[in-house]
């Protein structure tokens, strides 16, 4: 049973191509949305465990997600969510985030 869906990112694929072309490498933030903070806490823990820097931030009332928690981290959402489903931990994927997001 799959727990999670993924948001697409608010990035233009074009202008990625551009950025890639150029020579700098684009790191994109990876806003992991989750539904309490109880979830946030153990999906950090799991995260850390493996290797992956994160933090547990609050989101805000003016986030597009509503309030709550997130894990924030850098890079790619993707063995991260992988690590996720194996320990059947809910959550929502945000990557480059949105308005009103973290700045890492």
């Amino acid at each position: 049973m799959t727990n999670h869906h993924i948001i697409n990112s608010t990035a233009d694929p074009a202008e990625l191509c551009s950025t890639q072309q150029s020579g700098v490498i684009l790191l994109m933030n990876c806003i992991i949305d989750m539904p309490s903070y109880t979830y946030a806490i153990k999906g950090q823990r799991l995260l850390r465990a493996r290797g992956y820097p994160c933090t547990v931030k609050r989101r805000g009332k003016d986030s597009s997600s509503g309030c709550g928690f997130s894990v924030v981290m850098r890079g790619d959402c993707e063995n991260a969510a992988k690590v996720l489903d194996m320990y059947d931990i809910p959550y929502s994927i945000r990557n480059g985030g949105d308005t009103g997001d973290y700045k890492l």
